[in-house]
């Protein structure tokens, strides 16, 4: 009678979680599993990253009129699992300890997904501009059932709507900040991984992309495996890994590693303060040639600690979806200075221009990254431009004409010492084109050898040719120079032909990048070496 009552408890149990749930919620298989798992006779439900405070958001969006695929919940925890162990495995060869982001999971092998029908049909979420579509939806339901965002990631899987199970496609398949999107398809299993057949190659593209996908979604930007590492270790994750997947042998970077090693899903610590703002500067920064390595050295300042340094040596076409092919570098702060070894025989190329971004990560996930140029000559980086110097105290100066200027981009701005707030001309009604021109009072006359400038983030339209001029009575004005502006995030320098006793300065614009006939500068600042 016993083993009869437990039968019937659990059929019943069965009809009710059956009952409770829409049909695209579940599987059979899956219903039979939660019964089971309800009933207390699964043997656990914990990991080593289940006590992570913070689990990835993993959800199953359905427009209105799709269906899931079979078995769907099954297939992607095994995939998910998989991928914390391959997270796990790397992070502890960089250092990191068997660091993964955390999964809230129903059973052993069971990760909680939650399922999303979308208020349209599939043909609203296209791949292009569907995640748009599909994100508000999601955070409206977050907003409706609180306890269901455990993290600010999240990954969103869509079924294929291409209607071919050996050519998937057509919804979104990218990351959008803290957002990544994948797509499933019948077959995605990672029993087919390593196959070489049709599913094989499937499972690669599709599985691998994912996880790219993924580490995007966990703050990680594209970089290539140096070139002695293609050896030892084969193809970086974020960068052609999500081809090579399960074919042959992929792995994270050591740049990588770090950036998930302070990403909120995969830290054991409590905290209330992810991602906010920190204010970080760096005071000074040097770089050059030697032994066969580009060497950096810099200082910084930051209110909240520095966990870790990456360095991104980006060949132009650079940043975005242009920069699969950058090698990277990650160090420790030491105190608050820090050194870096690139050996150039770690780079694929050695002409042309590149990129060098610089980012700092801060014990509460925020990051700021400074970017700089700099070319080859001669298989031989030019590293001028790689320089932050420490600059003259600006009290007393002030803005005291330009020719044009917006109503939320006033010229003083370019002395505030904020790198958000910006001097813009003007734009919303009327539009004047180059020349443009700002002057400085320094309040008495000072000694300069240059001066110095730092644009904001967004490049479009930033300050390209230009030409600076002094005055001691802002009557007679001395040319100092033609020059011309990296388009760059960080300080800049131009040096004087010689060491001037000035107090004002003019700078006078020719054109900006882009061929906007507007202009903007975020700061102004000057120099003695």
């Amino acid at each position: 009678m016993k083993t009869i009552k437990k039968k019937l408890t659990l059929s019943l149990l069965t009809v009710l979680i059956i009952a409770g749930c829409s049909k695209d919620q579940f599987t059979p298989s899956e219903e039979n599993l939660t019964a089971t798992y309800l009933l207390g006779e699964q043997p656990g439900f914990e990991n080593e990253w289940s006590n992570n405070p913070h689990k990835l958001n993993v959800i199953y969006f359905l427009p209105k009129d799709v269906e899931p695929f079979q078995n769907y919940k099954h297939r992607i925890s095994g995939i998910l699992l998989q991928t914390q162990e391959f997270f796990a495995e790397n992070l502890d060869r960089e250092g990191f300890g068997r660091s993964s982001f955390g999964l809230d999971l129903l059973a052993k092998e069971l990760v909680d997904v939650d399922v999303i029908r979308g208020a349209r049909e599939q043909d609203y979420y296209t791949y292009s501009g569907g995640s748009g579509k599909v994100i508000p939806e999601i955070e409206a339901y977050f907003a409706e059932n609180k306890n269901a965002k455990k993290s600010e990631h999240t990954l969103v899987i869509m079924p294929s709507r291409s209607g071919d199970p050996l050519n998937p496609g057509g919804v979104p398949f990218y990351g959008v900040g803290k957002y990544c999107f994948a797509l499933d398809y019948p077959s995605m299993d990672v029993k087919y991984l390593g196959q070489n057949d049709i599913y094989g190659n499937l499972a690669t593209k599709w599985i691998g992309g994912l996880i790219h996908e993924l580490g995007h979604g966990l703050n990680c930007p594209h970089n290539k495996e140096r070139k002695s590492e293609q050896a030892v270790l084969g193809t970086a994750i974020m960068g052609s890994g999500n081809h090579t997947y399960g074919k042959s042998s992929t792995f994270i970077t050591a740049a990588s590693a770090a950036t998930f090693a302070n990403s909120q899903t995969f830290s054991a610590v409590e905290r209330f303060d992810w991602y906010t703002q920190v204010n970080h500067d760096i005071k000074k920064l040097d770089a050059r040639v030697e032994n066969g390595s580009i060497v950096i050295d810099g200082q910084f300042v930051s209110d909240y600690e520095v966990t870790d340094i990456n360095f991104y040596h980006d060949p132009e076409p650079s940043g975005g979806n242009k920069d699969y092919d950058t090698p990277s570098w990650t160090v420790k702060p030491d105190g608050n200075t820090f050194h870096v070894e690139s050996p150039l025989s770690d780079f694929y190329k050695l002409e042309g221009n590149y990129q060098l971004r610089i980012r700092f990560y801060h014990e509460n996930g925020s990051w700021k990254t400074y970017s700089f140029q700099y070319d080859f000559e001669n298989a031989v980086p030019l590293l001028d431009g790689v320089v932050i110097k420490e600059l003259m105290d600006r009290d007393g100066w002030s803005v005291i004409e330009a020719d044009s200027e917006e109503d939320t981009g006033a010229a003083y701005k370019i002395l505030d010492g904020d790198q958000s707030t910006i001097w813009h001309t003007e734009w919303k009604n009327t539009l004047p084109n180059h020349p443009h021109y700002v002057v400085l009072d320094m309040g008495a006359a000072t000694v300069v050898d240059g001066f110095a400038f730092l644009n904001r983030s967004n490049l479009n339209g930033a300050i390209k040719d230009c030409e600076v001029f002094t005055s001691n009575d802002n009557i007679n004005w001395t040319s100092q120079g033609t020059y011309t502006l990296k388009k760059q995030t960080s300080w800049q320098y131009i040096q004087l032909p010689a060491r001037e006793t000035v107090r004002y300065m003019k700078l006078v614009t020719a054109n900006g990048y882009g061929g906007f006939r507007y202009t903007h500068l975020a700061e102004i600042g000057a120099y003695t070496d």
